[in-house]
């Protein structure tokens, strides 16, 4: 049976590949969107997040709000990449005028609480909805059966290290106090940060573009121009957030080491920094995390490909 799957997200051109994929894949069903400032403002991520879904058909999915800016430190976007509008300025009109009255933290929380230990959360920007999901409610951490995050450089390949600064990746760069509390909960937790999803064997190219644009679903041709954007101005686009739903959809795709995470929070140089300590024990406020160490970035993009491409 297909898993239950709520998004987290900042759209952002990687974002909206992730819900993209998300509904073109059996293993999952999304049913809750939820917004967060990140790529953009929240007014700009929500209405993307909007726009893709009720483009794609997915008008029934609810999509809810959440916070306009970090739990402590002042908000940053990243139109610079994203374009601005954060999603490469593609044409595609809002047609919603309705997004869910309740706090995105709020209908996360009903989210999991709805079947605890079967569903998953996949948190694709900032962590400040999800910190505060838990610190509003404290049993939600133990309620997911998995916690997926996009973020962070933990130096266990080549690859990884910080977009943000030289050290942190952007995500957890601008809200690492959410992070802290995220890292500090005991929801069960993996994490796909720049380690893998930086490594280009896994980023679309001008063949892979050549490729998407011969698809004709609504999915690949809105695809094409998304990756259009980033590959005219960044060479080639990278698939952070799809990665990290793919992790959702099969496993085998990604090697893990597994320990503590840490975040440095304070406001320096250092800021957003993340560090795995590998074999660390559990303890009573805190689980192992598994952190993507290595991925088949070829086979990621033939399933992309095939999601989108077919059927």
């Amino acid at each position: 049976m297909a898993v239950s799957v709520a998004l987290d997200v900042d759209p952002g051109i990687d974002d909206a590949l992730a819900l993209i994929l998300a509904l073109r894949s059996p293993e999952i069903r999304l049913a809750l969107v939820t917004t967060v400032a990140g790529n953009g403002p929240l007014v700009m991520t929500t209405r993307n997040a909007v726009r893709v879904l009720d483009h794609l058909g997915a008008a029934h999915i609810p999509v809810a709000a959440g916070a306009a800016a970090p739990l402590e430190k002042p908000f940053h976007g990243a139109l610079n990449y994203h374009g601005p509008d954060a999603l490469g300025g593609v044409d595609v009109p809002e047609r919603r005028t309705h997004i869910e009255a309740r706090a995105a933290h709020d209908l996360l929380f009903n989210f999991a609480a709805a079947a605890p230990g079967e569903r998953i959360l996949v948190a694709t920007g900032p962590l400040t909805n999800v910190a505060r999901a838990f610190q509003c409610h404290e049993e939600m951490p133990s309620m997911l059966r998995e916690l997926i995050i996009m973020g962070g450089a933990f130096g266990l390949t080549p690859f990884g290290k910080g977009n943000q600064t030289r050290y942190a990746e952007f995500n957890i760069w601008q809200d690492p106090d959410a992070a802290y509390t995220v890292f500090h909960s005991d929801v069960p937790m993996t994490i796909v940060g720049l380690d893998v999803t930086n490594d280009p064997s896994g980023a679309f190219d001008a063949t892979d573009l050549a490729r998407l644009r011969t698809g004709t679903s609504r999915e690949a041709k809105l695809a094409v121009t998304l990756v259009n954007y980033a590959i005219s101005r960044h060479e080639y686009c990278a698939l952070h957030d799809p990665l990290a739903l793919a992790a959702a959809l099969d496993r085998s795709l990604f090697e893990f080491a597994t320990g503590h995470v840490e975040v440095v929070t304070r406001d320096d140089e250092q800021r957003g920094r993340t560090f795995l300590h590998e074999g660390a024990p559990a303890t009573s406020d805190r689980c192992i995390a598994r952190v993507a160490s290595g991925v088949d970035g070829p086979r990621f993009k033939r399933l992309f490909m095939s999601r989108v491409l077919e059927g």
